[in-house]
């Protein structure tokens, strides 16, 4: 399993609330979809849409008073030590 693709779905979320982004594309992959759904739920985004046909994903970022509801977020696990 390719954790990259994580790392690289964390970096875009972060990217884009600091560009104060309303939405934006990653790659599709089943782990993505499964950390996407995890904070959907929590609600940290407001939703995310798959797009069949490019094979990526929509996300919806989420504000609250024109403030990111993600203040923070980051990957601790590097190639060679897994933390999850």
């Amino acid at each position: 399993m390719n954790y990259y693709n994580l790392s690289d779905l964390i970096c875009r979320i972060k990217v884009a609330y600091r560009c104060h982004l309303m939405s934006i594309k990653v790659l599709k992959n089943k782990l993505s979809i499964k950390f996407l759904y995890l904070i959907y739920k929590i609600g940290l985004i407001r939703g995310f849409y798959i797009l069949n046909k490019e094979n990526t994903i929509l996300v919806y970022l989420k504000y609250k008073n024109k403030r990111p509801c993600i203040y923070d977020i980051s990957v601790v696990s590097k190639p060679s030590k897994r933390i999850y």
